[in-house]
């Protein structure tokens, strides 16, 4: 068993060193991606992954639940396949990916800097054609809204859409974030009581400025450890706009700090604190988000818990920590709301299709947004198309170095269910706070009545902005 100070990788690694280090996609079992050489498995099945690797283990790291990360496995989808035969619980450790347009998920668009900027995919209108991607709001779907070849029953779907590219993704450059003009009038102030409602975001963390200049209610998590991916490293929390400092904005620079003004701003009476879970390239993984849920569980789990990543599994099965770690926290009480993806399909994500999650997809000016995942398993439907939110003062999409021609000053406006779900947990929130009921009552006649508009494949209608 090797050390943790002998893994690879370090702190000096790059973003695109990291990514090429750590990234890997497989077309087997629908298509998905997943963190090089790692497993996660039952403790039972640890003497079996000794047998199956003629006893080369590299690190073995516990877990929560009954489970152990394995690392440094060669052949690590085979030998998962093996212990799966005997009867084990044996997954790649999955890959979450931001759930922003056109951060594009690699497993099914194998290129994600083809899909990133909007100098080249400017609006989603751009991708209209359902004989190029079939979309539910095509004309013939069911009730004018999402069908899905394998709909119905008490569980989420398995085997729906289409099979991923072989092909190792390249690593994301550019992000799909757009311009826009200052809004303040957005900004609008409650008169009630503020943080009577908890929220957490979980996502790239928080920029400093905007939660010191912007409002009050929103702040960083406490340095914390980031999991046990990287063992013994702390995060700050604070959302860099370009981590890798090569002067070109992150690919999701911003998207925490996007999606926190957003709640804050529809839902005043909330108290929102935000985590950084994903990498500046966009990725986070099922061992590491379910060690920081589980620490929510444990130091305080709040109202409501807002996860705007979404990742595609080996045959479609759960992931094993993320699942444990979101029944583990709702629970607690806490509601989980959760964005449904942006491929197009009716494929089930995790963690919005997991059981009691609010799933959330995209909708635009006339109807379900064209990039939006659907199916049986969404909850509730929201804006997603052009949203306006709080982001970077004084940042460049390519850097000038002069803070006076910034392309970005406070604002900024961005397409994608990682922004439909922010809106629906504020509709929650506000719904709560103004009637001082639970936050399950609120659900119930935000979400759940059944006299609420839907939209088929895409459920309840929650129209905010």
């Amino acid at each position: 068993m090797t050390s943790t100070e002998d893994r690879p990788g370090n702190a000096d690694e790059t973003p695109a060193q990291r990514w090429r280090r750590t990234v890997r996609v497989s077309a087997d079992g629908g298509g998905f991606a997943y963190r090089a050489g790692e497993l996660i498995i039952d403790a039972a099945a640890k003497e079996a992954l000794a047998n199956a690797v003629d006893g080369n283990l590299g690190d073995i790291v516990e877990l929560d639940d009954g489970l152990l990360l394995a690392v440094g496995v060669t052949d690590e989808l085979g030998v998962a396949e093996t212990l799966r035969a005997e009867g084990f619980s044996a997954h790649p450790n999955h890959l979450l990916f931001a759930a922003n347009v056109v951060q594009a998920h690699p497993t099914l668009w194998a290129h994600p800097t083809l899909w990133a900027h909007p100098t080249l995919w400017a609006h989603p209108t751009l991708w209209p054609h359902p004989t190029l991607w079939p979309h539910p709001s095509a004309p013939g779907a069911a009730g004018g809204g999402c069908s899905c070849c394998c709909e119905g029953g008490a569980s989420a779907p398995r085997g729906c859409g289409p099979t991923a590219p072989v092909a190792q993704p390249s690593v994301p450059v550019q992000s799909s974030v757009d311009l826009t003009r200052s809004e303040p009038a957005l900004l609008r102030k409650g008169k009630g009581p503020g943080g009577t409602i908890s929220v957490v975001v979980l996502d790239t963390g928080l920029d400093q400025a905007v939660a010191a200049a912007g409002n009050a209610q929103i702040s960083i998590r406490n340095q914390e450890l980031w999991g046990p991916t990287k063992p013994g490293e702390f995060t700050d929390h604070v959302d860099h706009p370009d981590d890798d400092n090569n002067r070109w904005l992150d690919p999701v620079a911003g998207h925490g700090t996007f999606i926190a003004g957003l709640v804050a701003r529809l839902a005043p009476a909330t108290d929102d604190t935000v985590g950084k879970v994903l990498e500046s390239t966009g990725e986070g993984n099922d061992a590491d988000l379910a060690f920081r849920i589980n620490r929510l569980a444990d130091t305080g789990a709040p109202d409501i818990l807002v996860l705007s990543c979404s990742c595609y599994t080996d045959d479609d099965l759960e992931p094993p920590a993320l699942t444990k770690a979101v029944a583990r926290i709702q629970a607690k009480g806490t509601l989980v709301v959760a964005a449904a993806g942006n491929e197009a399909t009716c494929r089930v994500s995790w963690p919005s299709a997991l059981p009691g999650v609010i799933a959330v997809g995209a909708l635009g000016p006339d109807g379900p947004a064209p990039f939006t995942n659907y199916g049986s398993w969404v909850t509730a439907c929201a804006p997603g198309v052009d949203i306006v939110s709080r982001f970077f003062d004084g940042v460049d999409v390519h850097d000038d170095g002069d803070p006076a021609t910034a392309d970005f000053r406070g604002w900024a406006k961005w397409s994608g269910t990682s922004f439909s779900a922010p809106i629906v947990a504020a509709a929650i929130a506000r719904e709560a706070a103004l009637y001082g009921i639970s936050i399950a009552d609120a659900v119930q006649r935000v979400v759940l009545d059944p006299r609420l508009f839907r939209i088929p494949g895409l459920g309840t209608v929650v129209n905010l902005h």
